[in-house]
């Protein structure tokens, strides 16, 4: 199990990656994986799975900041 600090720590990295008007579902345990989850203001969604909840968290991270584009312009 990764320590609270880590977990905490990629939750806040999955919120600073959400695209406009996405938003976090959470992160659930399914048997022996963890998927976490963000919706998207048209019904789309991103999930991403992991052996624990900041691995998930982690991925879903990487996924949205793909989503999201640059920043920079």
């Amino acid at each position: 199990m990764a320590p609270l600090g880590a977990v905490s720590q990629a939750w806040v990295s999955v919120e600073a990656a959400l695209p406009h008007g996405w938003s976090f579902s959470g992160v659930f345990q399914f048997g022996d994986a963890w998927i976490a989850l963000s919706e998207g203001p048209d019904r789309d969604y991103l999930d991403a799975s992991g052996r624990n909840a900041e691995q998930a968290l982690r991925r879903l991270g990487d996924r949205l900041r793909v989503a999201r584009g640059s920043t920079t312009g």
